[in-house]
């Protein structure tokens, strides 16, 4: 019997409470299992940081603040991700018996975006460490950008022409599996991607090797990319549309005040 998941297409909201709902569902998955790819958008320009960086070190904090930028951890690893011009995704998997191991996952995933890709008539291809191209990648990465998710490709993100267009982390606990994606679809400004590390090689490098789907005149729409998506999207459940529960809202409200909200929280 095919498992049936929840398909959560949401707006706008804050930093802090993107990264709270997310929790929140991760959360609620022990005591009421339910599977739930959720696209969802930012209010704000954003950065996002990997749960082990630190983020006053790779970032001027003032210069962020004074340009409107949010500034948020994840619970997931990976690197920095500058948010407001991509389109967002989370999956979240309960604890199972015969849940499929992370590699298996990240490649399903993968494949199901360059799939997506294809019938928006972008050409892509998920990233194979070892490769012609892995090889190419890495010997123009500048050192001082691993942190830099828009330019650092890892096995079975998404690349278009060589550079990278889709990424994703993951975070594994008791709770159940999260995986936290981004997919480019619009170049961000300059004064933006300036602001990715306090480095100037790396703002140059990052404003040079940075891609997205709409790079060369394209026009593909958040929607039209969200239904690309769910219908491609294949790892062994079937998504119906659903909302967020009363009891996921109240969490999320909590995470937000008491986490990622919180200075100690983004700059412990």
């Amino acid at each position: 019997m095919e498992t049936i998941g929840r398909l959560l297409n949401m707006g706008a909201h804050p930093a802090a409470m993107n990264m709270a709902i997310d929790e929140a569902i991760l959360l609620a998955q022990q005591a009421r299992p339910n599977p739930t790819l959720r696209f969802y958008e930012w209010s704000s320009p954003a950065l996002s940081f990997g749960y082990f960086q630190d983020i006053a070190s790779e970032v001027d904090v003032e210069a962020c603040h004074a340009d409107g930028i949010e500034l948020v951890k994840r619970m997931t690893g990976g690197g920095t991700v500058v948010h407001g011009w991509e389109l967002t995704y989370t999956l979240i998997l309960p604890r199972t018996a015969a849940e499929m191991g992370i590699s298996e996952a990240y490649g399903g995933i993968g494949q199901s975006l360059v799939n997506a890709f294809q019938t928006l008539g972008v050409p892509t291809q998920c990233y194979a460490v070892g490769s012609d191209a892995c090889r190419a990648v890495r010997d123009r990465t500048y050192p001082a950008e691993t942190n830099i998710c828009l330019t650092n490709p890892a096995e079975h993100d998404v690349m278009s022409d060589d550079k990278k267009v889709a990424g994703v982390s993951v975070r594994r606990n008791r709770n159940g599996m999260m995986f936290q994606g981004y997919i480019s679809l619009d170049m961000p400004p300059p004064f933006i991607l300036r602001r990715v590390s306090k480095d100037p090689e790396v703002q140059q490098s990052v404003r040079e090797r940075s891609a997205a789907l709409n790079i060369d005149g394209g026009s593909i729409t958040r929607d039209a990319l969200i239904q690309a998506v769910s219908e491609t999207f294949e790892v062994g459940i079937a998504f119906n549309t659903g909302k967020l529960s009363s009891t996921e809202w109240t969490q999320a409200e909590t995470l937000v005040e008491t986490k990622y909200a919180t200075a100690a929280w983004n700059f412990r």
